[in-house]
């Protein structure tokens, strides 16, 4: 019954990656600000200065080679025995960890490495040029591309407030928004060749009756909203993802699916905005809960963020109440330091193909527990104090 069923799910849905969708209310990063923008990014030389250490046990290089590299679990072989028959797992995200603590503390860690390059192990070149003379990007253990993370890090160095890994966790346990992953199809076993998996920007838990939102229980029964431009037909029942992968799997209990999709940043104060990874991967420890239930631990995200639409998405922040707009000086800064740290292609066809780099890679940690699907709904696009400027690049 279950290689039946994958026959009539080999074709994946569509996954999307329009540059920086307009998303609402998925993963807002609150206390986004700095106490002077003169202090916010004194030049350096592209993150060269960071000392990487080894973490997330789950992805332990291989220790037979001198450069060993961390990739996500290969796709098993066959499927373990089950019958349990299909099996449809829905998670929310309820904790975020950025990799490098919110007083400071280590750079990140997180990873895996995106252009199958070790850099710097042994003489090991980028798999790309660099787009500011002189930058290098030196790979963190097990060639983890890590890029913008050592961004975040850098801007976190100026203001403890910054990328506050505690204070985007608390808004997601109180149910202010979330990322929804669903498994559909699931063997309920450690193996299992293919899952069909979908993402879902949530604006929090669905109003009640009243028309007010209970606070998250995390207890299996919270039910999440689902924005509408998260699916293909907002009236479609059951829904139906704009983000999935029809080839996703279980390997040794641990779920891994490759995607393309947005991930919606932003303060209370200046809105939000959209991160759109390429290439990118999610994977996590899938641990029975109960019920049937799951919830996934030592997650991680990754990607590849696109310089041109990292730049245009900054101009929806204002820092130290000072719009990010293009032509200003505080915009002018920004972007050089966006550009010392691009240290990968947006697509992996153009890595090792003698390139300039055009994106940043980004990792970083969650935590998923239970949820339940709850209703489509629209929320109004976000509003940025600059006027729409020209696509931005580092050649220009």
């Amino acid at each position: 019954m279950h290689a039946g069923r994958r026959a009539a799910t080999r074709l994946s849905v569509l996954s999307v990656g329009l540059l920086f969708a307009s998303l609402a209310g998925v993963l807002y990063w609150y206390g986004c600000s700095v106490y002077d923008p003169s202090l916010l990014l004194p030049g350096d030389a592209g993150g060269q200065d960071v000392v990487a250490q080894d973490v997330a046990p789950e992805a332990a290089p291989d220790v037979a080679t001198a450069c060993p590299e961390v990739f996500p679990p290969a796709k098993p072989a066959a499927d373990d025995p089950s019958d349990a028959g299909d099996q449809t797992v829905t998670l929310a995200l309820h904790t975020i960890d950025l990799g490098f603590g919110d007083e400071g503390g280590a750079p990140p860690t997180y990873g895996y490495d995106l252009d199958h390059v070790y850099t710097d192990c042994e003489g090991g070149v980028e798999s790309c040029g660099a787009a500011v003379a002189g930058a290098t990007h030196p790979d963190q253990v097990g060639g983890r591309d890590n890029s913008g993370g050592q961004l975040l890090y850098k801007l976190a160095s100026f203001d403890p407030g910054l990328f506050n890994s505690s204070t985007i966790s608390e808004r997601l346990q109180n149910g202010t928004y979330s990322l929804l992953v669903q498994l559909l199809h699931y063997n309920g076993t450690a193996n299992d060749t293919q899952v069909t998996a979908a993402l879902y920007t949530s604006d929090g838990i669905q109003p009640d009756v009243d028309g007010a939102a209970p606070p998250a229980k995390w207890d299996g029964t919270d039910v999440w909203t689902i924005d509408s431009a998260s699916v293909l037909f907002a009236d479609a029942s059951p829904v139906v993802g704009n983000f999935s992968d029809g080839a996703a799997y279980v390997a040794d209990g641990i779920f891994v699916m490759h995607v393309n999709f947005p991930i919606s940043l932003g303060t209370s104060a200046t809105g939000g905005i959209t991160v759109n990874l390429t290439g990118g991967v999610i994977t996590g420890q899938l641990v029975p809960d109960g019920g049937g239930t799951y919830k996934l631990a030592d997650g991680l995200i990754v990607g590849r963020w696109n310089v041109t639409g990292m730049l245009t998405a900054m101009q929806a922040l204002s820092i130290a109440g000072t719009p990010l707009c293009q032509g200003t000086a505080l915009y002018t800064n920004v972007k050089e330091q966006i550009c010392q740290y691009a240290d990968i292609m947006t697509s992996s066809t153009d890595d090792l193909m003698g390139k300039t780099c055009d994106a940043l890679s980004l990792a970083f940690g969650f935590t998923a527990d239970p949820a339940n699907m709850g209703n489509v709904i629209t929320t109004p696009a976000k509003m940025t104090s600059c006027e729409a400027g020209t696509p931005d690049s580092c050649s220009m």
